[in-house]
C-alpha cells in the first residue's frame, strides 16, 4: 500500500549544541547525599527526639573509605602508636545497635580497639590496603556540619527492612557545610594557681605576662597605662603571668585565696578604682593585668598578703579540654588567624610545625624535626611532603572577626528562674547577657567568627 502523504518538516538551529548547565546549590543542601557512618559510637542523648547523636553541629566533617560522614577529628584520632586506644565502644552502642568497624555486624559488647587492631581488620576488610593505617580511613576535612547528626537509621537508608528500628528514620541523609560563615565559642583553660607577686612592689614599667606587684609610679612608666595613671595615684596593679584572661563569668570565676575580691566591686575602669575605695577592683583582661585600691599607691593592699596570696583564673593561652557533644574554639586565636582541627573536631589556631606533622609512616604524627645531615633524602622528602599535605589539607578556615559579649544590653535585663542549670536559664537574661552557645560550651565572653574554608 502506497503512502498518500508523508509530512516534510522544517527544521532550525538558531543555537548549536546546548551546553549542559553545572547543578549547585547552597551548602547546607544535602547535594552530596551524605550519611553518617553506621559505625560511630553513640554520643550525647536527644531527649527530645529519643535518639543518639554522633556529631555535633558545627563540627568539622570527613568522610570515610565508604563515603560516609564522620567526624573529622577521627583522622586525628587514629593516628596513633600501634598500642593506643583509638575506637571505644560503650554498653549503649550494644543496646542502639552500632555496627562495629572491625567486623561490619552490630557491636556485642563494650569494648577497645588499639591502632593495630583497627588497622588490620580495615585491611581484612578490604576498606585499606596493605600498606595503609587507620589513619587512612579518614579522609581529610571536607566541610562542616550544620546540624547534629544522629545515629544512621540502618542499611542504606531506603529499605525499612534494614533499618535498627523498622519505623524510624530520623535523617535520611545529611548536609555538610562549606565556604560558609560560622559563630564558635572560645573556650578559656582554667590556668594554674599562682602567687600574686614576689613580696615586693615595683616603681619600673611592667612587663606584661611576669608575675609582679606594681606601684602607681611604675603603672605611669608602663606605655599602655601612662595617660590613665600617674605618680601618687590611689591604685597599684598586680601582673598575671598568663594572658589574654577570660572575664569573670560563672563558668569562668578568678578567684583569690584570701577572697579578697569576693568582697569587692567589678568596676569598668582604673579611675573608678583610684576614685571608688578598697571596694573595687578592675581587670585588664587582654594584658592581665589586676588593678586594686591602695592608697598613696606605693604598697601591695593589706587584703593581699605580701607573695603570699594565690590567685586562680582562666586564660586563652592554656588550651581548655575540649568536648566532643559541643563545637568549639580551643586556645587563643586572633582575627585572621587560620584554623584547623582537633581530635575532637574542634577549631584550633593553626600552628604550622614540620616536626609533629601528620602522616608518620608507621600510622602516628612525626615526632622531630628532619634530620638533616643523617637521615635519607628519601626520608626528608616524606616528612616535608606530608607536611604540605597537612598544610593545605588540615587548613578549614580563618578568623575573620571576634565579637564579645554581653550585646544588645540583655545583661541589663533579668529573668526568674536564675537558679536553673546553664542549660536550662533564659539566653541572655539569665545568662549575664551572654548566648546559649557561650554557655553551654563553658565559655566566657569570647566568639570567634569563622569563615569555613573549601577547597
Amino acid at each position: 500500500m502506497t503512502r498518500l502523504y508523508e509530512a516534510v518538516h522544517k527544521q532550525w538551529d538558531h543555537t548549536g549544541y546546548n551546553v549542559p548547565e553545572p547543578e549547585h546549590s547552597e551548602s547546607q543542601y544535602p547535594a552530596a547525599e551524605l550519611k553518617p557512618a553506621d559505625w560511630l559510637p553513640v554520643g550525647r542523648y536527644d531527649k527530645k527526639f529519643e535518639v543518639y547523636a554522633v556529631c555535633a553541629a558545627g563540627k568539622v566533617v570527613a568522610v570515610d573509605r565508604e563515603g560516609r560522614a564522620v567526624p573529622a577529628g577521627l583522622k586525628r584520632t587514629f593516628e596513633a602508636a600501634g598500642g593506643s586506644t583509638i575506637l571505644t565502644y560503650v554498653a549503649a552502642d550494644v543496646t542502639e545497635g552500632t555496627i562495629d568497624l572491625t567486623t561490619g555486624v552490630a557491636v556485642t559488647s563494650a569494648t577497645t580497639y588499639d591502632q593495630t587492631a583497627v588497622t588490620a581488620a580495615l585491611r581484612l576488610l578490604g576498606l585499606i590496603t596493605a600498606s595503609e593505617t587507620a589513619r587512612d580511613f579518614i579522609s581529610w576535612p571536607i566541610g562542616y556540619a550544620p546540624y547534629t547528626y544522629f545515629q544512621w537509621a540502618g542499611g542504606d537508608g531506603w529499605n525499612p527492612a534494614q533499618y535498627r528500628q523498622h519505623n524510624h528514620n530520623l535523617q535520611h541523609q545529611v548536609a555538610c557545610g562549606t565556604d560558609k560563615i560560622l559563630q564558635v565559642p572560645m573556650v578559656p583553660a582554667v590556668v594554674t594557681t599562682e602567687t600574686m607577686g614576689d613580696g615586693s612592689i615595683q616603681s619600673t614599667a611592667l612587663t606584661f605576662g611576669t608575675t609582679q606587684w606594681i606601684d602607681s609610679t611604675g603603672l605611669g612608666l608602663t606605655t599602655r597605662y601612662s595617660s590613665l595613671v600617674s605618680a601618687g595615684d590611689d591604685v597599684v596593679a598586680c601582673v598575671l603571668a598568663t594572658y589574654p584572661v577570660a572575664t569573670i563569668t560563672d563558668e569562668t570565676p578568678i578567684v583569690d585565696s584570701g577572697s579578697a575580691l569576693a568582697a569587692k566591686t567589678e568596676t569598668t575602669s582604673i579611675a573608678a578604682v583610684a576614685a571608688g575605695g578598697s571596694g573595687y577592683f578592675y581587670i585588664d583582661y587582654e594584658a592581665g593585668v589586676l588593678f586594686v585600691y591602695e592608697s598613696g599607691g606605693d604598697a601591695v593592699p593589706a587584703e593581699f598578703t605580701d607573695g603570699a596570696t594565690t590567685i586562680t583564673y582562666y586564660g586563652y593561652e592554656t588550651s581548655a579540654t575540649g568536648t566532643d557533644d559541643i563545637v568549639q574554639v580551643i586556645g587563643d586565636v586572633k582575627v585572621g588567624d587560620f584554623v584547623t582541627f582537633d581530635d575532637l573536631s574542634n577549631y584550633v589556631r593553626w600552628a604550622p610545625d614540620i616536626g609533629t606533622t601528620f602522616g608518620g609512616s608507621s600510622g602516628d604524627a612525626f615526632s622531630a624535626d628532619p634530620d638533616y645531615d643523617s637521615s635519607s633524602d628519601a626520608t626528608i622528602s616524606a616528612q616535608l611532603e606530608a607536611f604540605a599535605v597537612e598544610n593545605q589539607c588540615g587548613v578549614v578556615g580563618q578568623v575573620i572577626a571576634i565579637w564579645t559579649w554581653p550585646r544588645s544590653g540583655l545583661e541589663k535585663v533579668m529573668t526568674q528562674y536564675r537558679s536553673l542549670t546553664r542549660f536550662e536559664e533564659m539566653p541572655g537574661t539569665a545568662t549575664g547577657g551572654r548566648s546559649d552557645a557561650l554557655v553551654q560550651a563553658s565559655g566566657a565572653d569570647k566568639v570567634a567568627v569563622i569563615n569555613f574554608l573549601s577547597r
